[in-house]
């Protein structure tokens, strides 16, 4: 439709591109390369990355800022609680294992067991002074017998001797054939409080193995109950650590959202449709404005 004497103008510089009508219309790119981020957007957006809540702050949404501000301080709080909930609870799993688990108790058991038939073919016969050190060795010339369990780690570890002890895990046995399926790892290791309470070979080890109750060849339910409340405490003190780790990936996530949100907040602010009439000699010029 022809109006006579007036040219309308639309002019868009949202991606820079501006379209004009007339009798000979032109569309042209006036900016190849596109919108750029304002610093106002860019201050909001690194704002809201280091401190979540500041860059809505900065746009005066208050209740956005509480909501970021408290959600930050609720993963912080969690992350330290079940942080130092599963150091405690490991501290006290380990005190257990330490005052329960004895590896004079385990090796007198591996070696009952092995000399008893559970031995790889042609396996040899080992002597039980074998797996004692000098110090085990002294106790058992005193007493003419093999020592017995203190569950005191510093006088049980101190009797055995662990590669003796390993040599004569790996030609030893289950019931179905299979060799035990671990060395005994070095006293207070990770691994050593772990395998203690997960593998049933180390089962003899705990103060409340019955021969007439328990076995290495049953399931779970052949293993005495303070292997069981070990395997417990080993699950807790790990799902509190696991807790603890989703809540630094909830704190990376709050930042990464508010950031983005203040962001959006600074460009929708900023993209409006301004209009304008501006006259001219040969007409009326309506200019439309739309800008990121």
């Amino acid at each position: 439709m022809r109006i006579p004497g007036y040219l309308l103008l639309l002019a868009m510089t949202a991606g820079g591109v501006h379209a004009q009508t007339g009798t000979d219309p032109v569309f042209r790119y006036a900016d190849p390369a596109g919108p750029t981020l304002s610093p106002k957007a860019a201050l909001a957006f690194g704002a809201s990355a280091l401190v979540p809540g500041a860059g809505q702050a900065m746009n005066r949404q208050w209740w956005k800022t509480a909501l970021y501000v408290g959600a930050e301080a609720a993963a912080i709080g969690f992350y330290l609680h079940y942080d130092a909930r599963g150091d405690l609870g490991q501290r006290r799993y380990n005190r257990h294992g330490n005052a329960n688990w004895s590896v004079v108790s385990y090796a007198g058991f591996v070696h009952g067991y092995y000399m008893g038939g559970a031995r790889r073919p042609n396996a040899p016969d080992v002597p039980i002074t074998d797996l004692l050190t000098p110090a085990g060795l002294a106790v058992f010339n005193e007493t003419g017998q093999f020592p017995t369990p203190a569950f005191d780690t510093s006088v049980d570890w101190a009797l055995i001797d662990l590669q003796a002890l390993r040599a004569l895990e790996r030609n030893t046995l289950y019931a179905n054939g299979n060799a035990f399926s671990h060395d005994l790892p070095d006293y207070g290791s990770q691994q050593y409080y772990e395998l203690i309470g997960k593998y049933f070979q180390f089962g003899p080890g705990w103060r409340d193995w019955d021969p007439a109750l328990h076995s290495v060849n049953a399931d779970k339910s052949g293993m005495p109950a303070l292997w069981v409340e070990h395997a417990r405490r080993n699950r807790e003190f790990n799902d509190d650590f696991k807790l603890s780790r989703q809540m630094v990936t909830l704190v990376l996530v709050n930042h990464v959202i508010s950031a983005f949100d203040a962001l959006f907040t600074v460009n929708i602010r900023e993209n409006r449709l301004e209009t304008g009439g501006v006259m001219t000699p040969a007409g009326g010029t309506v200019v439309l404005r739309y800008s990121f």
